[in-house]
């Protein structure tokens, strides 16, 4: 098992959807079809993840572990998730951080803090439910009693700017990027409690396992080894698709089971190109009395004078049909 403290991470957005009013502000910030799609996680995977991740820059991070390789950006994250992309941000913008937590209470509602930060019990409803669900889903802190600075950035722009165009709001994967960065380069310190964002490491494994010619199974990926590799799984998935196949094939023949409609049709057609082609080395041959009355029925009104001029004919004919059947 991973060392450290593990964050018991959502599995699923069910205790998220108990609550009607975060399930609104989420639906209207185009946040709630990535908590729908975390489903399920691995310690040891999203460990291993985090250890095997290298920073490029401040939009680029590459991971590869276990065989499988992969190229992280707010772009890939937006598409795996569905979350907008926004405007990038940074968590330890100290000045803004404070201007949204003066902005967020309105004059004389009252909130209780320490030098940490603000108690979330003391947020009236709903927001004290809200920033629960922000810490379990987005941000990952993995303790819930207190909001930071940052965190009311997010707050904020739910409770007093929830309407702004999606390009004009906080990058939800931009922030998930340099979050993962930042727990890779903490854990790798040797700083314990910085194994996060487990649902989402998730999404971006087996997004990755599904780009293969044969998709790769999540649950046959978390079961290999720490030394394990992917090569292993996708030789298991060629073998198994050729054994398939050959399985099927040898079922239709024991049960004198009928060919589907489009190999019915395929074989149809190539029946049809070989007796076309018969036809064309099979040329018929005509007498010239044949050939003329032939050629009268198509009204090219070509006829014989006499007898001499059908002999005549007839050689022709026999030496025009012997050069086409040499060609």
């Amino acid at each position: 098992m991973p060392g450290g403290f593990i964050r018991r991470e959502p599995t699923d957005s069910t205790k998220l959807r108990e609550n009607q009013e975060v399930v609104e502000l989420f639906t209207r910030v185009q946040w709630i079809s990535f908590c729908d799609k975390l489903q399920g996680y691995d310690d040891e995977v999203a460990e291993e993840f985090l250890q095997a991740l290298r920073p490029k820059s401040k939009t680029l991070a590459t991971v590869t572990f276990r065989g499988l390789s992969l190229k992280i950006t707010p772009q890939y994250i937006s598409r795996i998730t569905e979350l907008p992309m926004g405007l990038s941000w940074e968590k330890d913008e100290r000045k803004l951080s404070q201007q949204a937590k003066k902005e967020f209470f309105p004059p004389g509602e009252e909130f209780s803090e320490d030098k940490n930060g603000v108690r979330r019990t003391s947020l009236s409803p709903p927001w004290d439910e809200v920033s629960l669900q922000i810490l379990r889903y987005i941000t990952c802190e993995g303790r819930f009693s207190i909001i930071y600075g940052y965190q009311f950035r997010l707050l904020t722009e739910l409770r007093h700017h929830s309407d702004l165009p999606v390009e004009k709001r906080l990058s939800i994967p931009y922030f998930l990027l340099q979050s993962l960065m930042e727990c890779a380069t903490k854990l790798k310190e040797g700083i314990p409690d910085q194994v996060a964002h487990h649902g989402l490491i998730k999404l971006l494994v087996e997004d990755a396992l599904h780009s293969y010619k044969v998709p790769l199974a999540w649950e046959a990926f978390r079961n290999l080894t720490k030394d394990g590799d992917i090569k292993m799984l996708t030789e298991e998935c060629s073998s198994s698709s050729s054994e398939d196949k050959e399985s099927v094939a040898k079922k239709r023949k024991e049960t004198g089971q009928k060919t589907t409609p489009s190999v019915q049709k395929k074989e149809k057609k190539q029946k049809q190109i070989k007796k076309d082609a018969e036809e064309r080395i099979e040329k018929p041959i005509y007498t010239a009395r044949e050939w003329r009355l032939s050629e009268l029925d198509r009204g090219h009104g070509c006829g014989f004078r006499s007898g001499q001029d059908e002999e005549d004919g007839n050689r022709m004919m026999w030496s025009s049909v012997n050069k086409t059947n040499c060609l």
